[in-house]
């Protein structure tokens, strides 16, 4: 699973992740399907280890000029820390392959992209993200948390 970009170690205050949240996932915030699929993860995150961020938002917005490789992806942008502090930039399905990684509701989808290599997922993805918004609609606004998930949540 290689990533898209790398970004090398740099004061802590400018990292998108930290030991806490080791993820953040980045989701098209008016995408009906990306919406509950993000809800359903969060759900199975128990550890509480990935912060969400859409791709509307001011934090992706800020990440999109530093990393403009990752501007106009049509997939989840996934921002995750590795064990020497730096940031890995995974999109379409390494994203999800991390994301999901652990997750125990996940554990079928995890069988089923571990099957695949990495180029055919990546060609479903691509597909399906084509069809999910005739197929799933698209929200007029993109996803409020609750207050008790305020912390998961970058703006």
């Amino acid at each position: 699973m290689s990533p898209v970009a790398t970004s090398s170690p740099k004061a802590p205050a400018e990292f998108l992740t930290s030991d806490r949240f080791p993820m953040l996932l980045f989701f098209d915030g008016e995408c009906a399907f990306c919406n509950r699929w993000v809800a359903r993860v969060k759900d199975a995150d128990l550890q509480r280890h990935i912060r969400y961020g859409t791709k509307q938002g001011l934090t992706f917005q800020q990440v999109a000029q530093v990393h403009p490789e990752v501007a106009n992806v049509e997939s989840v942008v996934l921002v995750s820390r590795r064990p020497d502090g730096g940031e890995d930039f995974l999109v379409r399905s390494a994203a999800i392959r991390k994301v999901i990684a652990g997750l125990p509701k996940f554990r079928f989808f995890q069988v089923v992209l571990d099957i695949f290599p990495s180029f055919l997922s990546d060609l479903g993805y691509r597909i399906f993200s084509r069809m999910r918004q005739p197929l799933f609609g698209r929200w007029s606004h993109c996803r409020v948390p609750l207050e008790q998930d305020w912390e998961l949540f970058v703006d």
